[in-house]
């Protein structure tokens, strides 16, 4: 089906070989979205960094960001806490609040987004292509060398400093405080894949790590895991969507065309997209939906695929084959073999009364 009248950006696939990649301050920067393919909905880039490593305390008063740990070990320090995130741990970040981390494994991989995108700009404008696909050494990435036009494309694209600007000074323990209780606008989040919410629908096991309430509507983010052959319906999107692939592999068809993405991969898919998945092994892999909304889908859809799509379609999504509704269980019991939904923790950023 062509539906480019109904989108004005298309869809792609992007893979560790295939997306732009840059060296800056030691690391390997892999860039999946630009605010250009989303329209400035949000960013995503892939991060591999060396033990160690860190920036100083910032902020982000425009974006909230995101990291999904997906090889290695980190600390956050957020809150005037230190928070150890292990792979598969969500970091949810919301705008203004002090942050900073360090590597604590030899080497560590993760995924990171702005939402609105704005913040990929100061990476690109600062960062040199890679020569190779590797993470560089400090002197083939250097920080840059104009602290001045470090200065100006962080106060152009979100970032202001706490106890310095990132990119600008060595990593040392004393740039690394975060005070407690102070404000920010929106909810802290940290999420591990293993303890959150499970939901069955669509022949998928979904584990939600953030829903809409949790980053202001911005987007919801849960890890899927998928058996050969299963995979969401066609459909043409109410929503943006990203798919990283964790493990396994894919096939993605959209408006007539298919891709397969490995591990490794990133999918990103505008609204007004025709969209089907597939696993073509067992599979997990990340799956956020710009803006959030599908977690209440899922939570209010009671185990049938029915009424999780006729909560999608009120909202402008259109599922291309029909899906049986079985009125049993829909009394007001939970059916047999469904999980019924619980809230995850979140840690609230309070006001401070100074």
């Amino acid at each position: 089906m062509d539906t480019r009248l109904l989108r004005n950006r298309p869809p792609y696939t992007l893979d560790r070989e295939t997306a732009p990649a840059m060296w800056l301050v030691g690391t390997l920067w892999q860039i999946q979205a630009t605010g250009i393919q989303t329209n400035n909905r949000c960013s995503f880039l892939e991060q591999v960094m060396p033990g160690g490593l860190g920036p100083p305390t910032h902020r982000h008063p425009l974006s909230i960001e995101g990291f999904y740990v997906v090889e290695g070990t980190m600390n956050f320090h957020v809150d005037g806490k230190i928070i150890r995130a292990e792979a598969g741990t969500l970091v949810h970040l919301p705008r203004m609040i002090p942050h900073t981390f360090t590597v604590t494994s030899e080497e560590t991989r993760v995924l990171n987004w702005y939402a609105p995108a704005g913040n990929e700009i100061q990476v690109i404008s600062l960062a040199r292509p890679a020569e190779e696909r590797r993470r560089p050494t400090m002197e083939e990435g250097p920080a840059p060398k104009s602290d001045e036009f470090n200065q100006i494309v962080s106060r152009l694209y979100g970032s202001v400093a706490v106890t310095a600007l990132p990119f600008s000074v060595p990593p040392s323990e004393e740039l690394l405080v975060t005070q407690p209780g102070v404000w920010c606008a929106g909810t802290l989040k940290i999420a591990r894949a293993k303890d959150g919410p499970l939901f069955e629908a669509f022949g998928l096991t979904w584990r939600l790590l953030a829903a809409g309430s949790d980053t202001e509507d911005e987007y919801d983010l849960f890890e899927v895991v998928a058996a050969p052959q299963a995979g969401m319906p066609p459909r043409i999107l109410g929503a943006d969507e990203a798919i990283y692939v964790l493990e396994g592999s894919i096939s993605l068809e959209s408006n007539g065309e298919a891709t397969t993405a490995k591990v490794g991969a990133f999918s990103y898919v505008p609204a007004g997209t025709m969209l089907r998945w597939q696993a073509s092994e067992d599979a997990r892999l990340l799956a956020f939906h710009f803006p959030g909304g599908f977690d209440r889908a899922l939570a209010g859809s009671r185990g049938q695929d029915a009424l999780a799509a006729a909560w999608l379609e009120a909202r402008g999504t259109r599922f291309l084959e029909a899906l049986p509704l079985d009125t049993k269980g829909l009394d007001g019991s939970t059916p047999e073999g469904v999980l019924p939904a619980t809230a995850a923790p979140a840690l609230s950023c309070e006001r401070n009364s100074s």
